[in-house]
């Protein structure tokens, strides 16, 4: 029977040598080359991991300062399944993709025809 490994051990022969989409993103995001994972501690990979993760998601009060909305029309946009949600016990969470998506779905540009009242 082999050895038992530590799980920081797994993470950066995964993180090293995966290619499977998490562990190139990871590598992209942080700008890792592969030689570059055996060098890194324990707590930085840990660090790294949490902030790749965690980054792309906002609660409620973020999305509301953001958009400039009331918690009434971000409920709408909840209930009519425009923006997508995670909820963990009574706390909303949002992707930033899916407010950028939203905003760039629903842009429009006007021309103002008669600007200053002159025809």
């Amino acid at each position: 029977m082999k050895e038992p490994r530590i799980l920081s051990e797994i993470l950066k022969d995964y993180f090293q040598s995966s290619n499977e989409p998490l562990a190139v993103n990871f590598r992209r995001h942080f700008n890792i080359k592969q030689a570059q994972v055996d060098q890194l501690s324990n707590e930085e990979i840990d660090e790294m991991l949490e902030k790749s993760f965690l980054e792309d998601w906002i609660d409620n009060q973020d999305v509301m300062q953001i958009l400039h909305i009331s918690p009434r029309t971000l409920q709408t946009l909840r209930s009519n399944g425009i923006l997508p949600f995670s909820r963990i016990g009574n706390k909303l969470y949002y992707r930033r993709s899916d407010i950028s998506r939203i905003l760039n779905n629903h842009y429009t540009m006007v021309k103002i025809k008669y600007y200053g009242g002159k025809k």
